[in-house]
């Protein structure tokens, strides 16, 4: 646990901070499971942060509901994340 808290902290590249995602990356991150040692692994790979990976897996299961509740229901990066975890079959 102590090693990866570590490599969590560590600096490495976001260079794609910002950046949109396209439904093929998105699409990737969903086919992992949604374990700390993928995230890590995905935001290195992505050169993003830890908590842009461990986000996306969080909307894709959030409830219409409780994104309704967020005011977030007109958001197009939910609305990317949402269509796409449908397409790859998966239900929330």
């Amino acid at each position: 646990m102590l090693i990866f808290e570590y490599e969590k902290k560590q600096a490495y590249s976001t260079e794609n901070k910002g950046r949109p995602w396209t439904d093929e990356e998105l699409r990737v991150v969903l086919s992992f499971a949604p374990t700390k040692e993928n995230i890590l692994k995905l935001a290195k790979g992505f050169k993003r942060s830890y908590g842009s990976i461990e986000q996306i897996f969080r909307w894709a299961v959030t409830t219409d509901e409780e994104i309704i509740n967020k005011g977030r229901e007109d958001d197009s990066f939910i609305k990317q994340i949402r269509r796409l975890y449908k397409e790859m079959g998966w239900k929330a």
